[in-house]
């Protein structure tokens, strides 16, 4: 009987234990977990929570930065040069170095390869496994901003390509 009453004891400073764990994360840390869609309950330490807490909001900024560049069509952010410097840009953030001569697919092949190394570096932590998915978020939508400033500009240079065979066309050349 004694060893009932022990063992229910542990289970109670247990379950004393886990949830002092959980009330070390503060009020406020747990509404801006919760209103940056992240389970608070997921979470076990302020430190956590504080890092997880920064590295949601600069994805959010960052996308919000490549919103508004794409939103204004007469900037000149959606510019292939412009495009090739973020991505450059986003390489100096991992530590990767770029000739200056570079090319955007050799710029993003270099990203791609030290973010795999990152994902398999950060094992099963939650913070570097999310600035990983954070990056690779971030190349996604510099590739995808780089295939659609390709795509117009083959588009332009064929639409040159008929006016300029349709005013031979018509001078009879």
């Amino acid at each position: 009987m004694s060893t009932t009453i022990s063992s229910v004891n542990s289970t109670t400073s247990s379950s004393t234990a886990s949830t002092s764990t959980k009330s070390q994360i503060s009020d406020s840390t747990k509404r801006q977990l919760e209103a940056l869609g992240i389970d608070a309950s997921s979470v076990t330490s302020e430190s956590q929570a504080q890092a997880l807490i920064a590295a949601k909001q600069a994805e959010q900024s960052f996308q919000d930065s490549l919103y508004m560049s794409s939103d204004d069509s007469s900037s000149t952010d959606s510019t292939e040069s412009s495009l090739i410097s973020e991505a450059k840009s986003l390489a100096n953030q991992l530590g990767v170095s770029v000739a200056s001569d570079d090319t955007f697919d050799d710029i993003t092949a270099a990203i791609s390869d030290a973010i795999e190394k990152l994902m398999d570096k950060a094992g099963n932590d939650p913070i570097a496994l999310q600035r990983a998915q954070s990056y690779q978020t971030q190349l996604a939508q510099l590739s995808s901003q780089y295939s659609t400033v390709s795509s117009s500009n083959s588009s332009m240079y064929a639409a040159m390509n008929v006016q300029a065979a349709n005013n031979k066309y018509m001078l009879g050349l």
